[in-house]
């Protein structure tokens, strides 16, 4: 049986690309795959055949250097046929692994790179353009010795057309999603799931509930996600102040299979992204979920997002910086159940034709098949 070895130095071991998506999918294919991440609330409990879970401790980002001196180790003395290495940090490792101990390496890019360090507070310094290019130069020269690349969001890739490393997207689609029999809330219930930042939409939606309060509805405000101590200040002081403790419900993370579980039984789903960097051209992985649940969802008006919503006919795009804006399309669609149907039931559609880990599965079976043999 094949061997691999699956990396990451910042996501936990249960994150939904990593460990439901990837290594599950490649222990299903009859890899014997070890996952190598960051501890979490949740302990493996070895319930997936072929599939095993190292967990590290979770360092500060001075302290992250021993992760990677761990990793480069354990890999190094590794038998895997073929190391999956997750973070953009973790990329010297591969090509030391791939350069120097002749390991087949897998590069799995979830950013834009680029993007996301030209949207740092220190690249506006005149003294950072040539640090940046110099970061950019060597990304792709180590890039060029690692067996292959995947990239998460199809435009990625136009940064490194000049890179000859064998390339392939594999998208954040969700598990083909059966309806599931669990009752809605009594309450329209709107749902966010994923990271809690201020650039993504945290504070807009409190403000966004306390609009709809004013309004007069009756609503739960579902934010799903560990939450930093300074928002989850805010938000507690938010709440006192504007009598929404009832309203608005910070779930924290969970695991996968609760956040099914609330998506079934939800109404509308948000994605209120900023206007930063990554964010602008890169979907968020949380919309196809929606679709999956046949719910509804406003989102961020970028141009890609809304050609999204637009050519399925499955969510609002609205200025996602302007509350006022956001609860009024809410309101409407609180206020037309027949238009939340018909939305929810297109992205469905969708989702069974297109948007599904399974066509993604196939994708990077096909890859590691290639690789093998060209090995």
């Amino acid at each position: 049986m094949k061997q691999v070895t699956i990396m990451s130095s910042v996501h936990p071991w249960n994150d939904t690309r990593i460990f439901h998506r990837e290594a599950v999918s490649l222990a299903n294919a009859g890899y014997a795959v070890t996952l190598y991440a960051i501890e979490s609330n949740r302990k493996y409990q070895n319930e997936i055949t072929n599939l095993t879970v190292k967990t590290l401790p979770k360092k500060s980002k001075l302290k992250r250097f021993q992760t990677w001196f761990r990793l480069h180790h354990i890999a190094r003395k590794s038998q895997a046929s073929i190391v999956h290495l997750h973070d953009p940090e973790l990329l010297p490792l591969g090509y030391f692994l791939q350069k120097f101990h002749k390991k087949q390496v897998v590069f799995d890019m979830h950013e834009d790179f680029p993007a996301v360090l030209q949207s740092k507070k220190i690249a506006k310094h005149a003294f950072a353009k040539p640090i940046l290019r110099f970061v950019a130069y060597v990304e792709k020269k180590m890039l060029q010795k690692v067996s292959a690349v995947v990239f998460a969001e199809a435009y990625y890739k136009e940064n490194y057309q000049d890179v000859l490393t064998k390339q392939v997207d594999i998208y954040n689609y969700p598990f083909l999603q059966e309806p599931m029999s669990v009752p809605k809330y009594e309450i329209p219930t709107l749902v966010y799931a994923g990271a809690i930042h201020e650039i993504r939409g945290f504070k807009e939606m409190l403000d966004v509930a306390r609009l709809l309060k004013m309004a007069g509805h009756t609503f739960q405000i579902l934010i799903i996600g560990q939450v930093p101590t300074r928002l989850e200040t805010y938000a507690s002081d938010f709440q006192r102040k504007h009598g929404l403790e009832q309203e608005i419900k910070l779930i924290g993370r969970v695991d996968l299979s609760q956040l099914m579980t609330y998506y079934a039984k939800s109404h509308i789903g948000l994605a209120l992204l900023h206007p930063v960097g990554n964010y602008l051209r890169s979907l968020p992985t949380k919309i196809f979920e929606y679709m999956s649940f046949s719910l509804p969802y406003v989102l961020s008006d970028f141009e890609v997002y809304q050609e999204l919503a637009t050519s399925t006919s499955s969510g609002i795009a609205v200025d996602a910086e302007k509350p006022h804006e956001i609860a009024k399309q809410i309101q409407f669609l609180l206020k037309h159940p027949e238009e939340q149907k018909r939305l929810g039931e297109n992205g469905y559609m969708y989702h069974q034709v297109k948007f599904n880990w399974a066509t993604q599965e196939q994708r990077l079976s096909k890859l590691y098949q290639s690789i093998l043999e060209e090995k």
